[in-house]
């Protein structure tokens, strides 16, 4: 933005910033976790947000973590002058967890809209998040005897519960509408968000709620509907999470989630090529420095 003087004022101008952009492979092993592998390939932990954002619907880095688990990433570094200018797009992803490898591939299947895809062409979006919040760790599971940590009973703990400082971001896990946001007794400042195909999902002992966040409010996934507290019935801040599924208690780690619209054949010859492309520089062992972006051919040089 350029703001220049004149005669009645100011004028002011939005010029595009230029920069020279390289296209590199970054990798990493966990051995304590994401934050520390990202940094320890040298690079800003804005990456590791990026990398979530890809994954989130496939890991939940919460518990789904090993140490010995790796990713690999072809993104676009920018630069200003000579002076690193931030990070453009990931390209293309690999992230091994436990053992399994998993592909994504960012690439445009209708105009102007690119996304990410398994090697198969099937879209990386889910219908739910696997998380609810990100980074933070669960300190009880879904468990029907829990031995309640105040009443010193046994009840049914139909939930997730996580472990996260007072006024943590929390998330919606999939598009839907708020059916219910007020005190509810022990469950504290609560939060009922009702999904498509009779799925519902309910966040417990919020501190607050996020802007506009009220019965009737529409929601999408990943938004951000309140923040972790503890009020209610609550031995400390933590989000208790619960999905019920026409009317009843289902267990949120154990629920299949379906996939968003996949690549179309009409598209799936372009998806290829450039697979072909991409996947060899997640693959090799070796790290790619260019100084121009990696773009897929839009052709195949090797057809006839």
């Amino acid at each position: 933005m350029i703001i220049e003087h004149a005669e009645d004022g100011f004028v002011v101008n939005r010029v595009p910033i230029e920069y020279e952009t390289q296209t590199v492979t970054v990798r990493g092993t966990i051995s304590d976790s994401l934050f520390q592998a990202v940094e320890g390939s040298g690079e800003g932990a804005s990456l590791v947000f990026a990398i979530a954002g890809i994954y989130e619907w496939d890991i939940d880095f919460t518990r789904d973590l090993r140490q010995g688990d790796s990713f690999s990433l072809v993104v676009e570094k920018r630069y200003r002058e000579g002076a690193f200018a931030g990070y453009g797009k990931v390209l293309a992803a690999r992230f091994d967890n436990q053992g399994t490898p998993f592909y994504a591939i960012l690439f445009e299947e209708s105009e102007g809209r690119p996304s990410y895809f398994n090697l198969e062409g099937r879209s990386m979006r889910k219908a739910f998040l696997k998380a609810p919040l990100k980074f933070t760790r669960i300190s009880s599971g879904y468990n029907l005897r829990r031995v309640h940590p105040i009443l010193n009973e046994v009840r049914a703990h139909p939930a997730i519960d996580y472990a996260a400082p007072t006024g943590t971001p929390v998330r919606t896990i999939g598009d839907g509408t708020v059916t219910y946001a007020g005190y509810n007794g022990a469950a504290g400042n609560m939060i009922k968000v009702l999904h498509r195909n009779g799925y519902e999902t309910w966040y417990l002992h919020l501190q607050g709620y996020a802007r506009g966040v009220r019965k009737g409010t529409r929601v999408s996934q990943g938004q951000i509907i309140g923040y972790v507290g503890s009020t209610g019935r609550s031995t400390g801040p933590h989000l208790d999470f619960r999905m019920r599924l026409n009317g009843k208690y289902v267990n949120p780690m154990n629920v299949k989630m379906p996939p968003a619209e996949n690549v179309s054949k009409a598209r799936m010859d372009a998806f290829e090529r450039t697979v072909r492309h991409l996947r060899p520089l997640l693959d090799a062992e070796e790290p790619l420095r260019v100084q121009t972006p990696v773009r897929p051919p839009e052709k195949d040089p090797t057809a006839l």
